[in-house]
């Protein structure tokens, strides 16, 4: 799986990385992957799986998706 970390969400790869591939040996919900790489749900706020965004962290992946997780954006 190709998994791309947005803005500051790159901080929670031990190497600082946005862009990791991620070998899947089985299906994984999008809620598990999270908690498996140890990013807060409320940490994201924009979900695409192969171009396309998503609302449900049950959503089932498997190893040849394409994963974005964004930030939510603040200014001031």
């Amino acid at each position: 799986m190709k998994l791309h970390l947005g803005g500051n969400l790159s901080w929670y790869d031990h190497q600082k990385r946005a862009y990791l591939e991620i070998t899947l040996v089985e299906e994984i919900s999008l809620n598990a992957l999270m908690m498996q790489l140890g990013i807060p749900r409320a940490e994201v706020a924009i979900v695409s799986v192969n171009d396309e965004m998503i609302t449900s962290d049950d959503m089932i992946l498997c190893d040849s998706d394409t994963v974005r997780l964004f930030p939510p954006i603040g200014g001031g």
